[in-house]
């Protein structure tokens, strides 16, 4: 039996997401940006707490933990250093994996936005749990002088099945869009994607899910081996992560 993904608004544009299994009736919450509202999220659905899910350490994703813990008695998994701002009580690290509903997923060590990110990719359940690390044609912010590890990081993503889901932790589709339509204003994909995003900002319809191969076709920061990518921020012929490096910046001031 599949896994339910539950995925809502939560604070002003976090997406807060619960996992669950409908055989054992375990429910894992992604990250948790504000527990009133994923309490209430889980409570809608009918669905109880039994763990936390954490990608990083920043208070956006983390300042809920502890009081969903406290009220559920979930287990909370994440990285080392979400330790110092959720009671964390199993550390994930690169090589790791965890077992929910029957499905695996990896762990893997997805750093760029911040030093400890993990994602958590479950091939089986064709779903990534990648934080902020890939949004809905756009990525996180890069720390200072980590643009390296983010375009390694962003590599490992790219190159899994296009069927696989992307569960990033916000919605910036809009501005990512109008970015994307900057830098790459012949792409057809991303023409037709452009118009269902602002069809879905009228609606009020909240957008963190994706695939791989809808990113591969309209993300501009995957597309950054592209010719007409490089030709954009002026490096033709350079290196795809060189590529990468200069349209975070552009966006950056976008």
């Amino acid at each position: 039996m599949p896994l339910d993904l539950h995925v809502f608004r939560t604070l002003s544009d976090n997406a807060g997401a619960l996992l669950h299994d409908p055989a054992s009736g375990a429910c894992a919450a992604i990250d948790v940006p504000d527990a009133g509202e994923t309490l209430a999220a889980a409570r809608a659905k009918g669905w109880t707490i039994s763990e936390i899910w954490i990608t990083h350490a920043h208070h956006d994703h983390t300042q809920g933990v502890a009081a969903v813990k406290q009220a559920t008695g979930a287990k909370v998994f994440g990285p080392a250093d979400a330790q110092g701002s959720a009671p964390v009580d199993s550390v994930l690290a690169e090589g790791d994996s965890v077992t929910f509903g029957g499905e695996r997923f990896e762990i893997w060590h997805t750093p760029g936005h911040s030093d400890g990110h993990i994602s958590y990719v479950g091939r089986g359940a064709k779903l990534a749990l990648v934080g902020d690390v890939v949004f809905v044609m756009g990525c996180g912010r890069v720390q200072p002088g980590q643009m390296d590890r983010m375009w390694t990081s962003l590599s490992r993503l790219m190159a899994l099945p296009g069927d696989v889901r992307l569960l990033g932790g916000h919605d910036y589709t809009l501005s990512n869009a109008r970015f994307a339509r900057s830098v790459d204003p012949q792409n057809a994909a991303l023409a037709a994607r452009f118009a269902e995003v602002e069809k879905a900002k009228a609606e009020g319809r909240f957008w963190a899910l994706t695939t791989v191969a809808e990113e591969q076709a309209t993300n501009p920061f995957f597309r950054a081996g592209e010719p007409a990518l490089a030709a954009a921020v002026g490096l033709a012929g350079a290196s795809a992560g060189a590529v990468f490096a200069a349209l975070r910046e552009a966006k950056n001031r976008f």
